[in-house]
């Protein structure tokens, strides 16, 4: 039994529920104190289109869904209305996994794979010695 074009582009529209989806970011928008213009720009988004989204003329992208729920703190999911949950992705914890992922992707190649093998030692997950030595120039302590 397969699907006609029709029903295969109604199944397609039917992934962005727009309602829930402008009222959700108006939602953060207001609680941010955040202007379309502001949003827009974060997110990495025309303004024109950010307008058109939430005048429901315009159905976002994925990468504009993407984009708008990594700056607004909550996952596509949410946005999109398929969990009623907003992820608190402003909590202490998730600003410090922010703060190191800004900072890791500064480093240089190397350095990253320092860090790595430092952070996989402390948890006792380090790779085998002979797949360390290939990707770290630290000699590994083994008492």
């Amino acid at each position: 039994m397969s699907m006609d074009k029709g029903a295969k582009k109604q199944k397609r529209a039917e992934a962005v529920d727009q309602k829930i989806f402008v009222e959700r970011i108006m939602e953060f928008m207001k609680k941010d104190s955040l202007s379309k213009a502001q949003l827009a720009d974060a997110a990495d988004i025309s303004r024109s289109a950010l307008t058109q989204f939430l005048k429901n003329e315009r159905k976002p992208s994925a990468d504009a869904v993407v984009k708008l729920a990594s700056i607004l703190g909550t996952s596509t999911d949410y946005l999109l209305g398929k969990v009623n949950l907003a992820e608190d992705l402003t909590s202490p914890q998730n600003y410090k996994v922010k703060e190191l992922v800004s900072l890791f992707t500064e480093l240089a190649d190397s350095d990253q794979e320092r860090v790595l093998k430092m952070i996989r030692d402390m948890k006792g997950t380090a790779r085998s010695s002979s797949e360390e030595s290939s990707t770290n120039p630290l000699p590994v302590s083994r008492e």
